[in-house]
């Protein structure tokens, strides 16, 4: 699990990650090369990530399937990209588990039912690194990159005015790129109580208009490349069956609410515009 590989990307830019594929494991089905513990220990994280995020999403009531919403699209864009299914499953997890830092967060700030005060968002910030904390005991989150450093990462941006460390570019791990992506998109669909949520189509155009500032520009090109299945994605977590993911310009994709969008730039200017 720890071999480095190099895997091509649609361009031909090699990619560093450190999941080796194989085939039966990511089919969840164990070889037995692991002593017979391999796909149950894998499955187990996976269930792990999943609860521990739907834990964070519970905190607060408003919250609706945030993080799922972040893990799914976070698995699809890895898939778009180019990784291979295990690496996914790894980019997944790391979509479950991204917020788990706000469990340090106090209530009244991520209960707050409006923008935060500048005092208020240094706090908010330090939920990637609180998270990374919380997971850096369990091994099987902590390769490199793996889950641990996705979840530390995943508020950086491309062009380095991100947090906790100011990364850019390839500085930042491949998931993180990702999941900030997913990440942003999901929170911008969902009403908040100072403002409401950005249409589908809305959303799309602000992660093409980050490309190359907040985001990465090829994990943008892989988001676009998805457009067609985003109103599946979101009619599911909104419990819909019929289209208010449908990305028509007036009224918002799903309801939400605990915290900012994650990135200080759409908290401001939604904030101005709710």
């Amino acid at each position: 699990m720890q071999d480095r590989m190099r895997v091509e990307t649609r361009e031909g830019t090699p990619r560093c990650e450190s999941l080796r594929e194989d085939s039966a494991a990511a089919a969840g089905i164990c070889t037995g090369k692991c002593g017979g513990i391999g796909a149950c220990v894998a499955s187990t994280a996976h269930e792990l990530a999943e609860s521990l995020g739907r834990a964070v999403d519970a905190r607060d009531s408003r919250l609706f399937q945030h993080s799922e919403v972040v893990a799914d699209l976070s698995s699809m864009l890895a898939r778009a990209h180019g990784l291979t299914p295990m690496q996914a499953q790894m980019v997944h997890m790391a979509g479950h588990l991204h917020d788990v830092g706000k469990i340090g967060i106090p209530d009244h700030i991520l209960r707050k039912p409006g923008p935060l005060s500048a005092a208020e968002w240094e706090i908010m910030r330090r939920h990637p690194a609180i998270g990374a904390e919380i997971l850096r005991p369990v091994r099987v989150f902590c390769g490199r990159p793996g889950v641990c450093e996705i979840v530390l990462a995943h508020h950086e941006h491309f062009d380095g005015g991100g947090y906790p460390h100011g990364l850019r570019g390839a500085e930042i791990p491949l998931g993180a790129r990702i999941v900030a992506v997913a990440d942003a998109f999901s929170a911008m669909t969902e009403d908040r109580p100072y403002r409401r949520g950005m249409s589908l189509a809305e959303a799309v155009d602000e992660i093409r208009r980050g490309a190359g500032g907040m985001f990465d520009p090829d994990i943008v090109r892989d988001m676009l490349s998805l457009r067609a299945a985003l109103p599946a994605l979101l009619d599911a977590a909104s419990g819909t069956a019929g289209g208010t993911a449908g990305g028509t310009a007036g009224g918002p994709v799903r309801q939400s609410g605990a915290g900012p969008l994650g990135e200080a730039r759409f908290a401001l200017s939604l904030a101005k515009a709710g």
